[in-house]
């Protein structure tokens, strides 16, 4: 399946999603334009239930340059501009979240300001070596518009005070080294590592994984009483599907299960 967009390209092969953010000028940057095709792709996305996992890279030798500056420069009305670009920005953020399938983010290269906290929005991240990360927004005299909340719960309050308020620059290691990124890898090796994860996350019961990972954003801010009996309410609903059945027959016949997402 292909669809046509202007700024990413969105093909789904082999009950893989592929998200390609295609703005190569602008190192990838987010207009409203792009903003808005990758809410419409995303939204494609969750209606379709035979898709096991997602995978977001950007063209060329960047991931995605945060906010498009340029674009900032020419708005008549820099403040009305700024407010419609994060407000575009946080729906993508709040639909890779809320999207019950594995998001993979493939960060082939820079990932500056909107473009690091789309980056932190994904379920796993894998970084080429010496891609350069930063969040950016004070260093062009702007308050962080989206982001904020995700570096800090990974890398704590005065290591994130450090990073954003002083918009220091940092490499993909140091950025595993944070906790903000799970693997680097040369970048000849970055599609190779990114389909090792997608071929386990086929074979994966996809309702389980889904719900595994809507308990984990939960549990960032649900009490502990509250978040034990949406966990017991979750594993009941999961234990009517027919994935369930077939993993624990399984396990009892002493062979590997074989899910189909039911």
């Amino acid at each position: 399946m292909l669809m046509n967009y202007d700024t990413i390209d969105f093909k789904i092969i082999q009950n893989v999603a592929h998200i390609t953010l295609n703005r190569p000028e602008r190192v990838n940057s987010f207009d409203i334009k792009l903003g808005e095709e990758l809410l419409d792709a995303l939204n494609e996305i969750k209606k379709q239930n035979q898709i096991r996992a997602v995978v977001i890279k950007g063209t060329g030798k960047g991931f995605c340059g945060g906010g498009d500056v340029k674009e900032m420069y020419l708005a008549k009305d820099k403040s009305i501009y700024l407010r419609q670009l994060t407000k575009i920005i946080h729906k993508c953020v709040m639909a890779l979240r809320d999207l019950e399938k594995p998001v993979i983010a493939g960060v082939n290269g820079a990932a500056y300001g909107a473009g690091l906290s789309f980056a932190l929005a994904c379920d796993i991240i894998i970084a080429v070596k010496g891609a350069k990360m930063n969040t950016a927004f004070i260093g062009i005299g702007l308050a962080p518009g989206c982001g904020t909340q995700f570096f800090t719960k990974i890398v704590g309050y005065q290591r994130a005070c450090e990073y954003i308020m002083l918009s220091k620059t940092f490499d993909a290691e140091k950025a595993k080294e944070m906790g903000l990124v799970n693997d680097v890898v040369d970048e000849k090796n970055l599609d190779l590592a990114i389909n090792e994860i997608v071929e386990k996350f086929k074979k994966l019961p996809p309702i389980a994984v889904g719900k595994a990972k809507m308990l984990i954003n939960e549990s960032l801010e649900n009490d502990i009483a509250t978040h034990l009996d949406l966990e017991s309410v979750t594993a009941a609903y999961t234990a009517g599907t027919k994935d369930f059945k077939e993993g624990i027959t399984a396990f009892v016949e002493k062979r590997k299960p074989v899910f189909i997402g039911k």
